[in-house]
């Protein structure tokens, strides 16, 4: 009996905090997603929650002083999930300039490094140029998670940095090739 129960006391002690259900046993990710943006582009993005009938990476657009189609604002820019479950959001872009502005986003870049590894990204960083109307909101719906590999002890952070303007490719001269 007495060895009966140490051997329940024992098992119950090494399950930790996992909870049934969840491909990792609950081990929580949290992911901030942050954003920067240059001085020259008059803009606020913040992340929502995605509507029903959105697509992951459809993009739309709104005129001046029409509602954006999002859901409620994520707290903070903080994602939360369990392992290899991706969560998926709306990255709203509010264009405060009198005029259309053209922009496009350097790749992410992750804190700490290591969970590169591990990231699932469904993302805006793919070399595309978007543009956003005076006085108007541009949405993208995204897509991040963190794989088991990743076995991060903390939190991720993820930075984007918003370029206004069109994205130059270097030319076949500038990559040491002949002109």
């Amino acid at each position: 009996m007495v060895a009966a129960v140490l051997l329940a006391v024992i098992l119950v002690g090494c399950a930790g905090d996992e909870r049934p259900g969840t491909a990792t046993g609950g081990r929580p990710v949290e992911i901030h997603v942050r954003w920067e943006i240059d001085d020259a582009f008059p803009a606020s993005i913040t992340i929502h929650e995605p509507p029903a009938d959105q697509e992951l990476y459809e993009v739309r657009t709104y005129g001046a002083g029409e509602p954006a189609v999002v859901g409620a604002e994520i707290p903070g820019g903080v994602l939360h999930t369990d392992y290899s479950e991706p969560r998926r959001f709306v990255a709203r872009l509010e264009n405060h300039a009198d005029e259309a502005v053209r922009f496009w986003v350097a790749p992410h870049l992750p804190m700490p490094h290591v969970s590169e590894q591990g990231l699932m990204m469904f993302c805006l960083c793919t070399g595309e140029v978007y543009e956003v109307p005076a006085g108007g909101t541009w949405t993208r719906v995204m897509e991040f998670g963190v794989t088991r590999r990743a076995e991060l002890e903390g939190p991720i952070a993820l930075t984007h940095v918003i370029v206004r303007g069109e994205m130059v490719m270097p030319t076949p001269v500038a990559l040491g090739g002949q002109p």
